[in-house]
């Protein structure tokens, strides 16, 4: 099973995948030079008989032996021409206009008829012709024997020679080149397995990882090594597994403060309803109380489940915007208009700072509350006597509203957990600043929806500002 496995997986394909591309080339060369050091040779070969055949040419045009019907000149023709075919190893035959042989080193075809395709080509061209012949081993080459003007070919030599000796040369160097090949060959194996190791380790380990995340273990990471590819995509798996995992978290404390959200309300009205039970003549004016003791919890508790619904929605991008111009100055007034009583119950002082008129395309119902929360935070966790401002401002783009407080400010470290759902950062003064812990949450997915931003600055003791950004056209 483990061979069947090595044998499907990615390091055998990506090996032989490496083999092919380092063998084909080296195939490839081994081939070509063959074939280049062999037609090297035959050209050389031919180029060579062309010249000799030249020198012949020039000899019988000469000696007149084409026209020349001496019987001791024919004689000396032959003596010649044998002598000079056994010094350079060829066959000659010397033939006229009409295809009659006039000499023939082997005596063949003397005073007989001879006729070949390279003498009719060169008789037609009037320039050489060399081919090889069928068997491979041997080569025709035919030049013409022009008159005196060169307008008419008047006979034709042609010599045939073998290239047995080129083929022998060949033959050598081949022999000589497969171990070259060889060694290039065993080289480029051990290259490539160890080139396979290095490439298909870092993806083994990075599946190894992938393997345990989907089984749960999001604690996994990958080690890093140097500044390559592979190193690159171990960094951004490492982000993001840091995001999942905090995902996982976020999700774990998001469930968990759902439950204690709602365990809270359902324990006090459990309290409330047994003591109701229990005792026995109890007065009216103490059910009145706890009957509306356990109607607030009730409304806590439809406050959680709504605000909850609506994060959902946001979330999910189901919550259609109704987008239409909408004048930021006026709904900002109105805001504040409508929350200056929870202001004046603490003697906080509201402004408001009118740097521009703004109109832009927003649902205004869903970015009311969504600013409305922001200044009520500030109301909120304002001490007694201080000052809670809101500016709107804008530039060519966009819209900006600013919500500034002097309350007990936001350390640094918690900074970035404030638009997280149920967080608060007093956890003793949940009951006492009333909420859902949602109401963040639910600003920024709202702005976001809005394709704006959100971003705040705070110190301790010194109070907080937060600026939402938002554009004046909105595009989908």
């Amino acid at each position: 099973m483990d061979r069947l496995n090595w044998f499907g997986s990615l390091r055998w394909k990506f090996f032989l995948s490496f083999i092919s591309v380092g063998l084909i080339p080296i195939m490839i060369f081994g081939f070509t030079t063959t074939n280049f050091i062999e037609s090297y040779f035959i050209s050389n070969k031919e180029n060579d008989i062309k010249r000799k055949a030249a020198v012949i040419t020039d000899t019988v045009i000469k000696g007149n032996f084409l026209t020349d019907s001496s019987k001791d000149k024919l004689n000396l023709l032959s003596v010649n021409m044998t002598d000079k075919s056994r010094a350079e190893s060829f066959r000659i035959l010397i033939i006229d206009d009409k295809g009659v042989v006039i000499n023939d080193t082997n005596y063949t075809y003397n005073n007989t008829t001879f006729i070949s395709p390279e003498i009719i080509h060169a008789m037609e061209d009037m320039k050489p012709y060399s081919k090889l012949q069928e068997d491979g081993m041997t080569l025709y080459t035919a030049v013409p024997m022009l008159n005196d003007d060169s307008t008419k070919a008047i006979g034709t030599v042609l010599i045939v020679s073998g290239v047995s000796d080129v083929f022998n040369l060949i033959n050598s160097v081949k022999r000589s080149l497969m171990p070259l090949i060889g060694i290039i060959t065993l080289v480029v194996f051990i290259c490539v397995f160890f080139i396979s190791h290095i490439i298909i380790g870092p993806l083994k380990n990075i599946l190894r990882v992938v393997t345990l995340m989907s089984e749960g273990h999001l604690n996994q990471r990958i080690g890093v090594r140097g500044r390559d590819e592979f190193s690159q995509l171990a960094v951004a798996f490492n982000n993001m597994n840091d995001k999942l995992e905090q995902v996982e978290k976020t999700r774990e404390e998001f469930v968990s403060n759902v439950s204690h959200e709602l365990k809270t309300p359902l324990s006090s009205i459990k309290v409330l309803s047994e003591s109701i039970l229990f005792q026995e003549n109890v007065p009216v004016e103490m059910y009145r109380e706890f009957l509306q003791d356990i109607n607030s919890e009730v409304d806590r508790m439809t406050f959680i489940v709504n605000d909850l619904l609506t994060l959902v929605k946001l979330d999910q991008r189901t919550i259609g915007l109704n987008i239409k111009p909408t004048e930021i100055n006026k709904m900002v007034e109105d805001i504040l208009k409508r929350l200056y009583p929870l202001a004046e119950q603490k003697k906080i002082e509201l402004l408001y700072e009118d740097v521009k008129r703004v109109v832009i395309d927003a649902d205004e119902m869903k970015l009311s509350l969504a600013i409305s929360n922001l200044v009520e935070n500030g109301i909120k966790y304002t001490p007694d006597g201080g000052t809670v401002k809101v500016i709107v401002d804008a530039d060519h783009q966009n819209a900006f509203i600013t919500v500034q407080d002097t309350g007990v400010g936001i350390a640094e470290e918690e900074q970035s957990k404030v638009f997280t759902r149920f967080y608060r950062i007093d956890k003793t003064r949940d009951r006492g600043t009333g909420g859902t812990g949602l109401g963040l949450s639910i600003t920024h997915s709202t702005v976001l929806l809005h394709n704006g931003s959100i971003r705040l600055s705070s110190k301790e003791g010194e109070g907080t500002t937060f600026v939402v950004r938002l554009p004046i056209k909105h595009t989908s």
